[in-house]
């Protein structure tokens, strides 16, 4: 079961660590807390969104969870590694979303999971990320995610990681979160069938170890949107801009 936004009628957003660098640490240990999110929606009608999501953070030998990102290591040395990983995804659309009803009769998505393999090639300069995923919930379609990272310590208790990477989603991904069937068309919103896209984003995540227990966590990111979702009829802006924080006690 999904942990979801503990606001109504907002999509959250997590602060994803997939692709930031996982290592070798297979040391016990255990966090919990919350993350809050500001995002923009693509969707018409509706502009940015506020919402909460649980934060959990767990280590016990090869599996983890960070966030809502729960992985297991296969296998590993020193510089590369291989993980098989389950992440959220929280593409969902309903017509409350829009102010003026600019999404009724679109029938409500619900957030999913996506689920395959992760792999990470760590460089001295940078940390390569490769990842082969396929919605097991929702739409059986299939994300490929390649993303270059490189961390920062300015100082011993504060760490920087930006981002740049590029995702392709398949049809029946785009065609199951951003398509219009045709029990959805009216008049201005054609049916569309939803097409293959190839999206670009980059981010950069901080966290500040402010106490021996507590954890300041913070990410941006900034999206481009490919044309197959762009040329969706219910959709109305190319880019999305996102900003979460959050907090973790760690025991």
């Amino acid at each position: 079961m999904l942990l979801v936004s503990t606001i109504s009628h907002a999509a959250p957003v997590a602060i994803s660590s997939s692709t930031l660098d996982r290592g070798d640490d297979t040391k016990t240990r255990f966090g919990l807390g919350f993350t809050s999110s500001i995002a923009q929606r693509p969707f018409v009608g509706v502009d940015s969104q506020d919402s909460s999501l649980i934060y959990i953070s767990l280590r016990y030998k090869d599996f983890y969870i960070e966030g809502l990102d729960a992985g297991y290591h296969l296998w590993k040395d020193k510089n590369l590694s291989l993980d098989l990983l389950a992440t959220p995804r929280f593409y969902e659309v309903e017509a409350g979303f829009a102010k003026n009803g600019e999404l009724d009769g679109i029938d409500k998505t619900s957030p999913t999971y996506f689920a395959g393999l992760s792999s990470q090639y760590r460089t001295k300069p940078l940390i390569y990320t490769l990842q082969l995923l396929t919605d097991i919930k929702e739409s059986d379609g299939t994300e490929i995610l390649l993303t270059a990272s490189k961390t920062f310590k300015p100082g011993n208790a504060i760490t920087l990681a930006p981002a740049i990477g590029i995702t392709y989603q398949d049809k029946k991904l785009v065609d199951h979160f951003y398509g219009v069937q045709s029990n959805e068309v009216i008049s201005g919103r054609p049916a569309y069938g939803g097409h293959a896209s190839i999206n670009y984003h980059v981010s950069l995540t901080s966290s500040w170890n402010a106490t021996k227990h507590i954890q300041l966590l913070g990410q941006l990111k900034y999206e481009q949107l490919g044309s197959g979702i762009s040329d969706s009829p219910i959709v109305d802006d190319d880019s999305i801009a996102t900003i979460a924080i959050g907090l973790v006690y760690r025991f």
